[in-house]
């Protein structure tokens, strides 16, 4: 009974971890949270540091390339720690059960091709690169001028940023067209040509562990029929009473002669939810017309919004919205040219709270059949490819243009001031000139 015990503890201990490292390993991003940013950002920086200083700059520049794969490895061997206990433990007490039928055998065999035939294709697949040639293939998004700026080139490459592109350091080094994150399970970045067999293998890891939960719920419940366990009375140990049996005195019963077994239900029940819930993570995104690197910037510029609206709602119940405070406003000398900065300085102090408006739309959201129809066929591997699209060449005409009449408007502007300039000091030299002349002449005269 102890024993027991001990091994349930250790069991809910490895689901609570296992539940921990999904969350904030996977799920959570660095800015949104402290404990994720700690976990993957300061603690492989701290140790990788450390390494360096005792091992040397190329000793951890070969360590740096095995962990960049150590999730894959992981990958293999939860998945292949898995398997081994199907085809060990599950696949004789298959056939040996009258209740389960036999087609479940062929059943997991295609699903343990189908998982590793989904993982080689997450893998081996391209998310496409923006190069100097390819730049008219992936320029199909206009400008939203709230997530992506028109005219804004990349620091590494020179290329003129496309919206809805980042430039990836990890692996291709390079811009990806419709960049969406990097996942460290299949070592792939993914984007808009590849994004696809990224729900492929996320929705096969689901099916796969749901379905292995349901075949071995069906032999436990199955071998409680067969024995009829319930029925059955048990003898404690330490003690010494009898007990009938219920479901709790029957998972430690299961769990004493089929450790391994309930196990694995347990794992791939809880991997299958927390699997379920990134799936539908992405799902949503993905139908509402967002990547994952832009809907941590929805959340930023949505709560900006929520908060200038309840500042401004506090102001107007307070009464502030009509005045403005300004005490530098009455000494600006317009004369030396000090206006701007001390209107910088009051920017700051002196700003009105101003109604936000409502949260701006997502112009890349086209309809949740149009959006999932550009993630299963991409864009730019269409026929139609070079026939649409072509806004951010228009955009940085169109803001060409702008800077250029603007320039023109500063030189009239310039050119009408030089000319007042000129005449009121021509003006001051006449004036001068002639009380100079006054002044010189004698009194007398």
């Amino acid at each position: 009974m102890a024993l027991n015990i001990f091994a349930v503890t250790a069991l809910l201990f490895y689901v609570v971890l296992c539940l921990f490292i999904v969350y904030y390993c996977i799920l959570s991003y660095p800015n949104d949270s402290e404990i994720a940013r700690c976990v993957q950002v300061t603690i492989p920086k701290a140790i990788w540091s450390r390494l360096q200083r005792i091992f040397g700059e190329k000793a951890t520049k070969v360590a740096r390339r095995i962990s960049d794969r150590a999730l894959v490895l992981a990958y293999f061997v939860i998945v292949g720690g898995c398997w081994s206990i199907v085809v060990g433990r599950l696949y004789p007490w298959l056939f040996e059960s009258p209740g389960v039928s036999n087609l479940h055998g062929i059943l997991g065999v295609f699903f343990f091709f189908a998982c590793f035939s989904s993982w080689a294709a997450a893998n081996a697949s391209h998310p496409g690169n923006i190069t100097p040639r390819s730049f008219r293939r992936y320029d199909h998004y206009p400008y939203d001028h709230l997530l992506f700026q028109s005219n804004i080139r990349c620091e590494t490459t020179r290329l003129l940023k496309i919206p809805r592109s980042k430039f990836d350091r990890i692996k291709y080094n390079g811009i990806i067209p419709r960049y969406d994150h990097f996942c460290g399970w299949t070592h792939n970045t993914y984007g808009e040509e590849n994004y696809r067999w990224f729900i492929l293998f996320l929705s096969q890891l689901v099916i796969m562990c749901f379905y292995g939960t349901y075949i071995t719920y069906r032999l436990f419940n199955e071998e409680m029929k067969t024995k009829r366990l319930m029925e059955l009375t048990f003898f404690d140990r330490l003690t010494g009473e009898t007990v009938t049996a219920d479901y709790y005195i029957l998972f430690q019963y299961l769990f004493a002669r089929r450790p391994l077994e309930v196990s694995f239900m347990i794992l791939t029940f809880v991997m299958g939810i927390a699997l379920s819930c990134f799936l539908s993570y992405h799902v949503y995104i993905t139908s509402v017309g967002q990547t994952t690197n832009e809907n941590s910037k929805w959340a930023d510029i949505k709560r900006w919004y929520k908060k200038q609206q309840q500042l401004y709602r506090i102001a107007v119940r307070e009464g502030k919205t009509g005045t403005k405070i300004s005490s530098k406003g009455d000494n600006i000398n317009e004369d030396n040219g000090t206006d701007t900065a001390i209107c910088n300085e009051q920017s700051s102090e002196e700003q009105e709270p101003v109604d936000p408006g409502p949260i701006p739309k997502n112009i890349y959201d086209r309809g949740f059949v149009e959006n999932w129809k550009d993630v299963f066929f991409p864009l730019s591997l269409r026929k139609d490819v070079y026939s649409r699209g072509g806004f951010t060449k228009e955009s940085n005409q169109d803001q060409q243009q702008q800077e250029s009449q603007h320039v023109k408007r500063r030189c009239t502007t310039m050119k009408s001031s030089s000319k007042c300039v000129a005449e009121s000091s021509s003006k001051g030299i006449e004036l001068s000139s002639t009380t100079s002349s006054s002044s010189s002449k004698p009194k007398n005269i």
